[in-house]
């Protein structure tokens, strides 16, 4: 006696590719996902960044003398954050730091970097400064300012 055999189900070699693909496909749209969330999330910290960052630089920019600046600095680069602005006797007022927005205050995450004199920067009387802040891990933002007479 013959059997015949069911050719209309799976075989278990078929049902485990097919539970592989499906997974795979899954995961694969998962983390499409979280990245496009992360970027999304990434992108709004850096137009936050962006607007903390042009009121330090406006505030620097306004409200400070660049003979005091340079007088300041003595002829070198000086990077200031948060921590070291009351002991370097900055010129302009350390709350610079405390800006706030969005419930976030980047003091712990930004570095002020008054550039080092040239000689056109002296002929011209101008002091370059640059604001760093670090608005998403491992991400950066550079804001450059100057100051003159």
């Amino acid at each position: 006696m013959r059997q015949k055999l069911n050719q209309r189900g799976f075989s278990i070699l078929e049902a485990v590719a097919s539970v592989f693909i499906i997974s795979l496909i899954l995961t694969t749209a998962v983390s499409i996902v979280i990245n496009v969330r992360n970027q999304t999330e990434a992108t709004n910290e850096r137009i936050v960044a962006t607007e903390v960052a042009s009121r330090i630089r406006d505030d620097l920019v306004y409200n400070n003398a660049y003979d005091d600046i340079i007088s300041w600095q003595n002829g070198e680069s000086v990077i200031v954050t948060s921590t070291t602005c009351v002991s370097l006797n900055t010129p302009f007022d350390c709350a610079i730091f405390q800006y706030e927005s969005n419930g976030r205050v980047y003091d712990d995450t930004m570095t002020l970097i008054f550039l080092a004199p040239t000689t056109e920067s002296g002929f011209y009387q101008i002091v370059h400064f640059e604001i760093v802040i670090e608005y998403y891990p491992h991400r950066f933002l550079t804001i450059e300012g100057i100051i003159y007479e």
